[in-house]
């Protein structure tokens, strides 16, 4: 009685992505390094960027929180915004990714959760919920039903921020997504190794923009983390 349980159980911790198989290291320029690994049961392998910002763990959560101006640092974003927000800490929220001509977009539908780790900690985990905006009626979802992109059924990562001693934050980013649909490997190499390391250089200039300068967290009087932000410019 106790076998079947106990194999199922050593099953699960083999081919959890844990253990899907070393990191390679791909892309190490301008203090930005992109690795990549084997993830269970798929075709596409799962990357994680690292870089360090010379700035306030604040200033770049505001950067994440501010999701209309996504296209302007996320690598072949074209549009993005929320399409719900359910508390301070989380969001649903969408992502139309530009693929060049003859292949068809890709759009991600989004739930976002922020969770402390500790006062200079945070953890964005996000998924993939591609049937949200047909099981919410709700008008923010228009550019969703209105796109004729290819949704994206998988997609699961997270962000890891931690802010040092100096000031600074360390910002981890590990991500697989099933795109779906055929696309050549030139593109999907691109996608895993090039879109991290772009997205992260762009990231370096866009949380040194002034709109971002004087965001503060909310914070109790412990220090704990209460979500959203005090003097936002946007």
């Amino acid at each position: 009685m106790i076998l079947k349980p106990l194999i199922s159980l050593i099953l699960a911790f083999l081919l959890s992505p844990a253990l899907a198989g070393n990191w390679k290291l791909e892309k190490d320029e301008e203090g930005i390094r992109v690795y990549t690994r084997d993830y269970p049961a798929s075709d596409i392998r799962e990357f994680r960027a690292e870089m360090r910002l010379p700035v306030s763990l604040d200033r770049v959560l505001a950067v994440f929180d501010d999701f209309k101006r996504y296209p302007e640092w996320k690598f072949k974003v074209s549009k993005a915004g929320v399409l719900d927000q359910p508390d301070a800490r989380s969001w649903h929220h969408y992502q139309d990714i530009n693929m060049p001509f003859p292949l068809d977009d890709r759009l991600f539908v989004l739930h976002s959760r922020l969770r402390p780790v500790s006062e200079q900690e945070v953890v964005i985990e996000t998924r993939a919920v591609p049937g949200w905006c047909k099981a919410h009626d709700v008008k923010t979802c228009e550019p969703v039903n209105a796109s004729d992109a290819l949704l994206v059924q998988k997609a699961s990562g997270k962000h890891v921020l931690r802010q040092l001693d100096d000031g600074s934050t360390h910002v981890t980013w590990i991500q697989h997504a099933e795109p779906g649909g055929v696309l050549p490997d030139w593109l999907v190499n691109s996608m895993l190794v090039d879109g991290p390391w772009e997205t992260f250089n762009k990231l370096r200039e866009q949380v040194n923009k002034p709109r971002y300068r004087q965001a503060r967290l909310r914070r109790d009087a412990a220090g704990n983390l209460l979500g959203g932000f005090e003097n936002v410019s946007w």
